[in-house]
């Protein structure tokens, strides 16, 4: 970081303010030896913090310097039998009272102004951090989109591709309105389902994919819950494709009663 980027960073605020870490404060240090651009920089900002307390001090009444002088004027009450000190005070003449109850009202008044400057700056902190959570929120956003876009490009390539052969599957009776589809490579054997037509599946129940090889149902795996798109076993010879309803995790053969969509190639 160049000296510029440190002077419009806002660093050399939180420095005058005693509000960098030890490794922060320890750093600025240094460069000030480096840089007398910064000592410029650091003193025009002290400058200016002192302006402002000043223009917003508020000036105390002279009745509260009274009671203040008053509170400073103690006296010495012994207790001889029981050597016991009761209270202690400090005699004052009148200049050093009120001068005294100056430099309370002074460091009464800097008071105010530090937790001013402390509370924006918590401000600041807090609406830094809510910055940083949207960003990081917004990132995550894109990043899920561009997920779901190479997603949807790699379902796109695979329907639109001539080497597969789209098989679509109808409901049965058991589900007249139930509809999905098959792509199937008969070149590479590789077998994908678009199950999106299909009733959700209760939680102790999955989808699975059957293909009819020689006349005999053929296990392609069960069907993901979390996708509706979906890559299954390959397969050689089918001639037909059906989708059942088995228990969670499949079956080695499929239940016949159970089937929702069938469709030959």
């Amino acid at each position: 970081m160049n000296i510029k980027e440190i002077i419009e960073s806002g660093s050399l605020e939180l420095y005058v303010m005693g509000a960098l870490t030890p490794e922060e404060t320890k750093e600025i240090d240094g460069l000030r030896k480096l840089h007398p651009e910064l000592n410029e920089e650091i003193h025009r900002i002290e400058d200016a913090m002192i302006a402002y307390a000043d223009s917003h001090a508020v000036k105390p009444k002279e009745e509260l310097k009274e009671k203040i002088a008053e509170k400073l004027n103690f006296s010495v009450k012994l207790d001889m039998e029981s050597e016991m000190v009761d209270s202690i005070s400090i005699q004052m003449p009148g200049i050093y009272r009120y001068a005294a109850a100056a430099s309370i009202a002074f460091i009464i008044a800097l008071s105010g102004t530090t937790f001013y400057f402390n509370y924006q700056y918590k401000e600041t902190s807090n609406q830094l951090a809510a910055l940083q959570s949207e960003k990081t929120q917004l990132a995550n956003q894109v990043k899920y989109l561009s997920g779901e876009s190479d997603r949807v490009k790699g379902e796109l390539a695979i329907a639109s591709s001539p080497a597969s052969k789209k098989i679509a599957l109808q409901g049965t009776k058991v589900s007249p309105d139930s509809k999905a589809v098959v792509y199937w490579d008969a070149a590479s054997h590789t077998t994908y389902v678009n199950s999106t037509n299909l009733p959700i599946a209760a939680a102790d129940k999955q989808y699975q994919l059957w293909a009819i090889v020689d006349g005999k149902p053929v296990d392609l795996g069960v069907i993901s819950k979390d996708s509706a798109f979906n890559t299954m076993k390959q397969v050689e010879n089918a001639t037909a494709f059906a989708i059942t309803l088995e228990p969670l995790g499949g079956k080695p053969t499929p239940t016949m009663e159970a089937m929702y969509v069938m469709g030959g190639v």
